[in-house]
């Protein structure tokens, strides 16, 4: 199984590939988080069984950001003529000619892409660490099946904004970390994901977003979490689910507590967003309300995705508010 992430030995001195200490531009990671492959300025290709994992025609760095032409992913599944991250910030992000499945997709930030029964793709994914600013991810591609090609849990990231940060500017905790891509569990083969499930068409928006969340229940916990094949932070969990219905948020509660309308107490409705946990940078915890005073969340390390209700004395005194996503 490890051979269908495996690197062609006679194109690694000649393609780019780098060391992880250079900051890769794109990188390759395992099940578990560990580095497969970076690729830094140049060209870059990476083999497996059916195809190319992945394949970069020419890749650039500056303290502006990090640029790449002709980015083919999973075997072509994905392709993207051209890809502009931003050293800080989605502003003047860019990617241009993207095509999924042989369609073309409109690259709006954080934009979710099923590719699979348990495979999908961000666009332009950006995660927010207070006090560190945000990392962007141009494209993130999480294989939680075979059908791909890959092994289960792999992890493409092309265009990794911090490749633009000299070294000796780097902070300790890299906010790109946040978007999920460290110290992963192994995915169980066999598993079954309840992910990207077919959507409710009738019902609000926030009626089709609770049915999505449910499906999550069991999931763990995991810090800078976003999707059920790795785990939910409680932020991570909003994202995902209301990605699926063609609103991005950004992935921090804190920035989530101004993406939408303000909501009060004696109007929630299934699907706003709960906060808690009050702090000088906004609330620091959150959950999706279902009804009948109950929220599903993804609480912290060591637990799951599960229900509580806004009057355990834990939530009822660190309620902050609520908004409305949509």
């Amino acid at each position: 199984m490890r051979r269908r992430v495996l690197l062609a030995a006679t194109v690694l001195s000649a393609l780019g590939v780098v060391s992880p200490a250079l900051g890769g531009i794109a990188e390759i990671r395992d099940a578990h988080g560990r580095l497969v492959a970076s690729a830094g300025a140049g060209q870059f290709a990476s083999l497996n069984d059916s195809g190319w994992t992945l394949r970069i025609d020419s890749a650039s760095r500056s303290t502006r950001g990090v640029s790449l032409r002709s980015v083919s992913l999973a075997g072509g599944a994905v392709y993207a003529e051209r890809v502009f991250v931003p050293a800080h910030g989605l502003r003047g992000a860019r990617i241009a000619g993207l095509t999924v499945n042989g369609h073309a997709v409109a690259a709006r930030a954080n934009t979710l892409v099923p590719l699979g029964p348990a495979s999908y793709l961000v666009v332009l994914q950006e995660a927010v660490v207070p006090g560190e600013g945000s990392g962007v991810v141009g494209l993130r591609l999480v294989s939680g099946d075979s059908s791909l090609g890959l092994n289960p849990g792999t992890q493409l990231l092309v265009g990794l904004a911090r490749a633009a940060e000299p070294p000796a500017h780097r902070q300790a905790h890299l906010s790109w970390l946040a978007l999920g891509v460290a110290g992963h569990a192994p995915a169980a083969e066999d598993a079954v994901f309840p992910e990207l499930v077919g959507l409710r068409s009738n019902g609000t928006t926030g009626q089709r977003a609770v049915a999505i969340a449910e499906q999550y229940l069991g999931i763990r916990y995991l810090w800078g979490g976003a999707d059920p094949i790795t785990g939910f932070d409680c932020s991570g969990l909003a994202m995902y689910v209301y990605a699926q219905l063609g609103i991005h948020l950004t992935h921090y509660t804190g920035a989530q507590w101004h993406q939408g309308a303000r909501v009060p107490p004696s109007m929630l409705e299934p699907g706003d967003l709960v906060f808690f946990e009050p702090s000088f940078d906004g609330p620091q915890h959150e959950g999706i309300y279902i009804g009948g005073g109950q929220f599903i969340q993804a609480p912290h390390t060591g637990d799951v995705v599960k229900i509580s209700s806004l009057t355990d004395g834990g939530y009822l005194f660190s309620y902050v508010g609520a908004v409305r996503p949509w």
